[in-house]
């Protein structure tokens, strides 16, 4: 068992309602397992999967960490706060660009147990219209009840009113899902061995992601999703471990 992290508030919140939703549509695409189902008016959709990488637990790491790295290079002319010309590393179908803000505000929150890192993201989204958000990054680290390392990374998509207590966002969060919330967890079954545990949680009461017709196509789109997303994580881990291994 994993040792137990605090999470900020609005993930406890989302967790309430993910908890109190009654899944009734399930199913298993191409590796990926996604569910969904209704709160009052709130759809919740979910997505898990579990894939054990031969790398070692900080290429692992660094991999996840790259979040700057994944956008869609027919998007570049739509870029407006990165370079146009760099060239994105690893395909994102909706991406368009990745802000990464280190230099956050230190006051008006408190770290939580296990914290070792916390920065914002700023999102450009493109899916047949622009869309954007920020995204809290918080970095917990520890051990399990094996004394196995644990890294618990959490992506969490935030309103206006909680950028401003990070940042001074540069655009407004204009998006489809209310709250969204990714989770990564990284183990360190062996030396070169590293379990991760990817899970995918949003909530929308947008008039057409909310119907039950929807469903398919959003369980399609979270199932390639997170297949893209192993599969760069697996090929950056093992540039990065073959660099460490060079050095």
């Amino acid at each position: 068992m994993a040792i137990k992290f605090l999470f900020c508030a609005g993930w406890l919140i989302t967790s309430q309602v993910f908890a109190a939703t009654k899944m009734d549509k399930i199913e298993f695409i191409n590796g990926v397992s996604v569910q969904s189902g209704k709160h009052d008016s709130t759809r919740i959709y979910r997505g898990f999967i579990t894939k054990i990488f031969p790398y070692g637990l900080s290429s692992v790491k660094f991999s996840v960490m790259k979040f700057q790295d994944r956008c869609n290079d027919s998007y570049k002319k739509r870029r407006k706060y990165t370079d146009k010309s760099t060239s994105c590393k690893y395909h994102n179908d909706n991406l368009v660009e990745t802000i990464v803000v280190k230099d956050i505000n230190k006051s008006g929150w408190t770290k939580d147990l296990n914290e070792v890192d916390r920065y914002v993201l700023g999102r450009q989204i493109y899916n047949r219209g622009s869309f954007g958000h920020y995204e809290l990054v918080i970095v917990y680290e520890g051990k399990n009840t094996e004394n196995q390392k644990i890294i618990t990374v959490t992506q969490k998509m935030m309103n206006d009113e909680e950028t401003k207590k990070y940042t001074k966002p540069v655009f407004e969060k204009d998006s489809a899902f209310d709250n969204a919330i990714s989770t990564y967890t990284l183990t360190e079954t062996g030396p070169n061995e590293t379990t991760v545990t990817y899970e995918y949680k949003a909530e929308t009461e947008h008039w057409i992601l909310n119907k039950e017709v929807s469903v398919p196509q959003v369980f399609s789109s979270i199932s390639k999703s997170i297949n893209d997303l192993v599969k760069t994580m697996d090929e950056q881990s093992s540039l990065q471990s073959r660099d460490i291994a060079s050095n």
